[in-house]
């Protein structure tokens, strides 16, 4: 198994893939559509004797841009199967169409979140930018994976750990015989990962809530009992139980600030994002919201507040 250390034009910095020799040479994700992250990729597998031609399978983590964005280069040039959570199909094989969607959501979320009209056009322009980075794979080329399905990576057995939250598709890959777990975004060692907000999927009417899921998904990691956390990004993760509870108070001290915020000074999304990360700019600002979103979804499931629709915006009252 190697590293593939690949750079992004993204503030969040290089993307680590990860290449598994054996029968099948196998790239779990693959960096975005992007010229210096192609040229990086391709050198680091000639560097260990290899071509982009030679991969055999692509695993997907989940669907953002810098963790598939070259899966559609990889297959032209390979015929390789793209392997990812079903969640993921439409993500992958009619990519445009499916980021297009996201559009019309975002645009009504800004707006019952009591965004001005304005940010929501900045949310879709950063939205339009990032469709860029990547384009769809044939149909015939992707195979879904559920969770716990058995995954052979060189000589090991690795199992799929199904994992939503900072994406509704998110997977992660674990060899019980050496207790590792392939995290990518799931787990990162130096930030925390963002829930990031959702629309429903095509045969679905509710969206995800992003920020439940994830609380259930590190919980579920923690049954697993990992020695060594592979990240998508950044450096791996050796005590897994403390950065998880360390995670958990974060979100457990957010949910109290916000609805204190709830009783004395803000009454909408948008208001308590502003109080929360008064320092965010354009596009991060979705990033902060989502945020905001999440621990909104969580506090109204435990009963600790609830909403109301008032003028088409949804306002959050504390019980």
């Amino acid at each position: 198994m190697h590293t593939l250390v690949i750079p992004t034009p993204f503030p969040v910095g290089p993307v680590n893939c990860y290449l598994a020799e054996g029968d099948e040479l196998t790239l779990i994700d693959t960096g975005p559509k992007d010229a210096a992250a192609l040229a990086a990729l391709r050198e680091e597998l000639r560097a260990r004797g290899f071509a982009l031609s030679d991969v055999r399978r692509v695993i997907v983590s989940h669907a953002h841009v810098d963790h598939m964005g070259l899966a559609a280069q990889i297959v032209a040039e390979s015929g390789a199967r793209v392997l990812a959570h079903a969640r993921n199909r439409w993500w992958l094989t009619d990519f445009h169409n499916e980021w297009g969607r996201r559009y019309d959501f975002y645009r009504t979320v800004a707006r019952q979140s009591g965004a001005p009209p304005e940010y929501a056009d900045r949310v879709v322009q950063g939205m339009q930018i990032f469709s860029r980075y990547a384009d769809p794979i044939p149909a015939e080329n992707f195979v879904a994976l559920e969770d716990d399905a058995a995954v052979t990576l060189g000589d090991a057995a690795w199992r799929v750990v199904f994992a939503p939250g900072h994406a509704g598709g998110l997977i992660c890959l674990h060899d019980p015989s050496s207790r590792t777990l392939m995290a990518s975004d799931h787990l990162l060692r130096d930030i925390t990962s963002n829930p990031v907000l959702e629309p429903p999927a095509r045969d679905e009417a509710a969206r995800p809530r992003a920020l439940v899921d994830y609380i259930a998904s590190m919980e579920k990691t923690l049954q697993l009992a990992p020695q060594v956390v592979l990240p998508g990004h950044g450096e791996p993760i050796y005590d897994v139980r403390a950065l998880i509870a360390a995670r958990l108070a974060f979100h457990r001290a957010r949910l109290d600030h916000i609805e204190a915020q709830l009783r004395c000074c803000a009454s909408t999304a948008y208001e308590l994002c502003n109080v929360l990360f008064p320092k965010l700019k354009s596009f991060d600002v979705f990033l902060g919201l989502s945020e905001v979103i999440g621990h909104l979804d969580l506090l109204e499931r435990a009963g600790r507040i609830r909403c109301e629709m008032r003028d088409e915006v949804i306002r959050y009252v504390p019980v």
